[in-house]
């Protein structure tokens, strides 16, 4: 077994396509392969940097949550949304092309039992391969994660591990990046018993707005995780 490097600092990889599955209309499984991979440590819900060119021809980085890791084998799950250089890159990857990346960088972090007894997850697709690998990580300590999970439609329920509570919202034609879904959803809503621990992940200032409604939960600022993953006016980063 190849002796894991735990570092802070990110590295550089060029992987070749070892996989690709559909696993919604919306939503493509990357498998990325390198013998460097299974040299590093990829803490949870990090993510990668992937290179990328440009309408224009010049170099972008494109982010993307590390969904799972096994050896010499990288997944991340992509989200066609249909613009942007990301998404373009994503639709065309064909199995055996090459990717160059940078990471890993960051992680979700994960309270003990001790500290968040109960743990929510809010999120529209582009968070969905971090809540995936975080209700794993959750499972592990024997806690169950609940999520309410903003998609386009029916067609885009993502798939999250055996036993996971989930309530899917469908905005059915109304645009993303909207906090009223999320919102309304949190009427419905009762704390766990005990200290909890949220997750809020997408649209960076409709995570501001949804923040600030977990409070009728007894959450306070340092008991939510909240971070953006695109913004609606301006570029996709995913």
């Amino acid at each position: 077994m190849p002796d894991v490097q735990h570092i802070t600092r990110t590295g550089q990889f060029l992987t070749t396509v070892a996989e690709l599955t559909m696993l919604s209309p919306r939503m493509r499984r990357i498998v990325l392969s390198a013998p460097e991979i299974a040299g590093r440590d990829w803490p949870l819900g990090c993510d990668i940097a992937v290179v990328l060119t440009g309408p224009d021809g010049r170099e972008v980085r494109r982010r993307y949550t590390v969904r799972s890791q096994d050896g010499e084998r990288l997944v991340i799950d992509a989200v066609l949304h249909g613009h942007g250089p990301g998404s373009s890159w994503a639709q065309e990857l064909r199995v055996g092309g090459q990717v160059s990346f940078f990471g890993p960088r960051g992680e979700l972090p994960l309270p003990p039992a001790s500290s968040a007894s109960w743990l929510l997850a809010l999120t529209d697709e582009a968070g969905l391969p971090a809540i995936g690998a975080l209700a794993e990580a959750a499972a592990a300590t024997g806690r169950s994660l609940r999520v309410l999970a903003e998609i386009a439609d029916d067609a885009e329920r993502y798939p999250l591990a055996a036993g996971v509570e989930v309530r899917w919202l469908t905005r059915d034609g109304r645009p993303a990046g909207q906090p009223e879904l999320l919102t309304g959803a949190l009427d419905q809503l009762q704390p766990g018993a005990g200290p909890g621990y949220a997750y809020l992940l997408g649209e960076s200032r409709a995570i501001v707005a949804v923040r600030d409604e977990l409070a009728r939960l007894g959450l306070s600022r340092p008991q939510v995780y909240a971070k953006g993953y695109w913004n609606l006016n301006s570029r996709p980063t995913r």
